[in-house]
């Protein structure tokens, strides 16, 4: 019985490394850290993949460590790679909620706040809107799928026992966080600039004919304009998504590659 436990000991230690990055990815990562996902669920989709992972890993890319100090670096190196990998996944959709409340700033929809389901967060009107779009587009896509996949396969570039270069993945982190503002505007720049010339138009309106209330007539256009401009580009906006969520993995992938020094 000690013999075999002697023999055990290295898988488990190894299945815990496995269990904690992906916990820390489940714990930020788009969809799998809704709150509308069971904590019951989220923990049996940690221990499914753990155990599917555990013959992918082999033999965990180094020596087993002996002590706990040694131990527990390792598996604050899981977690910081885990939370790394949902983080920035998470930073796509960070982006397009701005986005949604770039427009809803000049739409005037920004008072109006409500609270989103998937991610707890006190949206606007149209940053709900387009944060739901995302979150169906994401899953029609495949994305859960790309992200269940990219964690195991991120076992092979950066083993659980080998040490990774955690500067590079904080530096690559903080340099991701970069999309918010850069989706947000990408996403946002169109309804932006229709909204300007709208504004434009009716304070060329006012000078002309001010007997007209351009309050009045301002705010129902703007939200007319807001509205179609949505309806209007949202098969460009679910493009524009499917291909910065390739791209967005694939940076991931490199980024672990350069931090596990595959």
């Amino acid at each position: 019985m000690d013999q075999l436990l002697l023999q055990l000991q290295p898988q488990a230690l190894i299945f815990v490394l496995i269990a904690t990055r992906i916990s820390a990815m489940v714990a930020v990562a788009p969809v799998l850290s809704s709150r509308t996902v069971p904590v019951r669920v989220k923990a049996g989709i940690v221990i499914l993949l753990s155990i599917l992972s555990l013959p992918l890993v082999g033999d965990g890319g180094g020596p087993v460590p002996t002590g706990v100090l040694d131990f527990a670096m390792l598996a604050f190196k899981e977690a910081v790679i885990g939370f790394a990998f949902g983080l920035i996944l998470q930073f796509l959709f960070a982006g397009i909620q701005t986005a949604g409340s770039f427009i809803d700033i000049n739409a005037g929809f920004a008072i109006a706040r409500t609270i989103d389901p998937t991610s707890g967060l006190n949206l606007t009107i149209l940053g709900r809107w387009y944060n739901l779009i995302a979150v169906s587009a994401f899953l029609a896509v495949g994305g859960l799928e790309w992200t269940v996949a990219g964690v195991v396969r991120s076992f092979a570039l950066a083993p659980p026992l080998a040490t990774a270069d955690l500067g590079v993945i904080i530096t690559g982190v903080i340099q991701a966080s970069d999309q918010i503002l850069l989706v947000g505007l990408q996403v946002g720049a169109p309804l932006m600039a229709s909204l300007l010339v709208t504004d434009v138009v009716l304070g060329l309106l006012s000078r002309a004919v001010p007997q007209m209330n351009v309050f009045l007539v301002g705010l129902p256009l703007k939200i007319v304009v807001a509205l179609a401009g949505t309806a209007l580009l949202m098969p460009v906006f679910v493009r524009y998504l499917n291909d910065r969520t390739g791209v967005m993995f694939e940076g991931i992938s490199e980024l672990i590659r350069a931090a596990g020094g595959g």
